[in-house]
This record gives structure tokens, sequence and C-alpha cells, in this order.
């Protein structure tokens, strides 16, 4: 199929140099000259603000490096608090 055959969509077509000249000069009528920059600054901010949204969702999994540290803390920490305790004898079963 091509463009020219469907009329609905080559008026779906990207807009050319004109077009987008005719709709700045709109939106500028529109929203005035000096609102134009927090406009834009607005938009910039939802779409970091969407970004930021999506990354909270992505679950990060660890390295193996960061898992190797968090367990030699742990293996340490544990050491140093059995190092602590006072040894009680065992108790041996004779026969």
């Amino acid at each position: 199929m091509n463009l020219h055959d469907a009329p609905i969509l080559s008026a779906l077509s990207m807009p050319g140099g004109s077009e987008l000249l005719l709709i700045l000069l709109i939106v500028i009528v529109v929203f005035g000259h000096n609102r134009i920059p927090q406009l834009g600054d607005a938009l910039g901010k939802g779409i970091k603000n969407f970004k930021k949204a999506f990354a909270k969702d992505e679950v990060v999994e660890p390295t193996h490096r960061e898992v190797r540290e968090v367990t030699d803390q742990r293996h340490d920490a544990l050491d140093s608090k059995l190092a602590q305790q006072p040894r009680q004898p065992s108790e041996t079963k004779q026969a």
C-alpha cells in the first residue's frame, strides 16, 4: 500500500517546515512569548519525574562483590561476637 493511495495515512504524516512554523506561531499567540519557557520547564520536570517513577520500580540486583562484602561483614561480626562470649566446658558423656 502506497501513502498516496490512502488519504488518511498521508494526512497523518510528519509535518513539514511550514506546518511546524504555523504551529509555533499559534503556540506563541495562545500562550504568549513569556510563558513558553515556563511550559518547557514544566514539560522537562514532568518527563524527569516520569523517568524517576519508573526507575524506582526497577529491581536492582546486587553484584557478586556487594554480596561478598555483606557476607564477610556478617561473618566478621558473628566471629567477634562468639569470641567475646566465655566458653563453657562441654559436658562429655562417659560410657
